[in-house]
């Protein structure tokens, strides 16, 4: 379930509880019915609904009553409303109306868009190639500055906060302004005792330093974190609370290109500089400079079977998002994908080339096609058991290096799914490495 800003994924909500509840064929001002649920956060719900004069889908976000009664509350809630009011521009979700109704219910009219926040799938290992993660900033770019030519900052710019609309990156659109200032430069990010933000993805200023002002720089430094995440890189700072952030957010973050593309880190390493002054100011000439866009930027989803892992393999110029290890494939086969991967008579020489490079792109484009080998009944039993070998070894704690492996960790039960598929086959090694890891 989606959280607060009319989007939903994996199924509806269960019914709203409280005084803000409504239940579906609801009517909210005569003007719009509501369908569903969509999801619930602190601020109250949030609803698909049709407008009933022209039967688009809008999404509704209602106050609830006892935030309503909280000034502070109120207060966000109508700053995002005249806020999103005032932009117009594809990557920033669009607002149709504000409504309060007899007994003072406040509700919230956006666009509907269907997907999944990029938390969805970089929380679960997904990330992209450096000219993906380059193709994303450059469209969220895009929408900073249409924010910033109004003096807007949003100041919460994290994957919880940029919608992925039907897994299309270059369709992502930023949302939920609850906490965005329209007074740059002059409103400190700790009002009273809260903190307006995500620690993980905040800028220096935003944790007291460097004079502690919002302004446009504090959105390019977070947009800055949130692509190193999408990159597969490590945030620093992140999940040691707020002393650990504070740290970490001192010095300079220099990006080096172990990994990603020079282009990339150039691009990271500028937007990271600790000090607001020193960070770009122009963040669509930023990516401008760093290089086309990659001419096919769908994002396509492999949907496999429940309990899978999901993962993203980058396989000829094109990043999927994926599961890895399902019985059930909706969509393009890993075959498919064996086959734009690899091209050579030798298809396992191709992916050791791979392996022996390194590197996100290489490793995903590596892993993609092991899994394809080893799916794919035409090749040679000897081809299929060697791919499914190192497939395991990928995952296999004795054998697992992160300069080989896509993976940042260990898995022992994978390791031993894909060596009991390789023994299936008749691998010894692969027998071996089962008896070794035992159940």
């Amino acid at each position: 379930m989606r959280s607060d800003d009319g989007t939903m994924s994996q199924g509806d909500a269960t019914p709203a509880t409280g005084p803000h509840r409504l239940a579906p064929g609801d009517v909210v001002q005569d003007s719009y019915e509501i369908e569903r649920l969509l999801g619930e956060g602190g601020m109250g719900a949030t609803y698909k609904a049709r407008n009933i004069a022209n039967g688009q889908p809008v999404a509704i976000k209602v106050l609830s009553a006892s935030m309503a009664a909280t000034p502070r509350a109120l207060d966000l809630f109508r700053r995002e409303s005249t806020l999103l009011g005032a932009i117009r521009h594809d990557a920033v979700i669009r607002y149709e109306t504000m409504l309060q109704d007899r007994k003072g219910e406040m509700f919230l009219v956006m666009e509907y868009v269907e997907g999944n926040t990029l938390a969805y799938y970089v929380n679960q290992g997904a990330r992209l190639s450096s000219e993906h993660v380059l193709a994303l900033g450059r469209r969220l770019a895009g929408g900073l500055a249409a924010i910033h030519a109004l003096n807007i900052v949003h100041r919460d710019v994290s994957p919880d906060n940029i919608l992925v609309p039907g897994d299309d990156i270059p369709r992502a659109k930023l949302i939920d302004f609850g906490l965005a200032s329209d007074t740059v430069g002059t409103e400190t990010s700790i009002i009273g005792n809260s903190f307006a933000g995500k620690v993980s993805f905040c800028a220096p200023e935003q944790l007291g330093l460097f004079g502690g002002r919002v302004t446009p720089a504090t959105d390019v430094y977070a947009l800055g974190l949130v692509l190193m995440r999408v990159a597969g890189l490590p945030v620093p700072g992140a999940g040691e609370g707020f002393s650990g952030a504070v740290a970490a957010r001192r010095p300079d973050i220099a990006v080096d290109s172990h990994g990603i593309s020079p282009a990339l880190a150039r691009t990271l390493t500028a937007m990271l500089k600790a000090d607001p002054a020193e960070r770009p100011t122009d963040l669509v000439a930023l990516f401008d400079q760093a290089g086309p866009l990659p001419e096919r930027r769908s994002v396509q989803p492999l949907l496999l079977g429940a309990g899978a892992v999901l993962v993203a393999a980058v396989v000829g110029g094109m990043v999927y998002f994926g599961l890895v290890g399902g019985e059930r494939e909706v969509g393009r086969t890993q075959a498919e994908i064996g086959e734009k991967a690899v091209s050579t008579a030798d298809p396992m020489a191709e992916v050791r080339t791979l392996i022996g490079h390194g590197g996100a792109d290489n490793l995903n484009a590596a892993l993609a096609a092991l899994i394809a080998l080893g799916r794919d009944t035409a090749q040679p039993s000897a081809v299929r058991q060697e791919a499914l070998v190192a497939l395991a070894q990928m995952y296999d704690p004795e054998t697992h290096d992160p300069t080989r492996s896509p993976f940042a960790q260990p898995n022992p039960s994978a390791a031993r799914r894909y060596y009991q598929q390789a023994a299936d086959l008749g691998s010894s090694a692969a027998r071996d490495a089962l008896a070794r890891l035992g159940e």
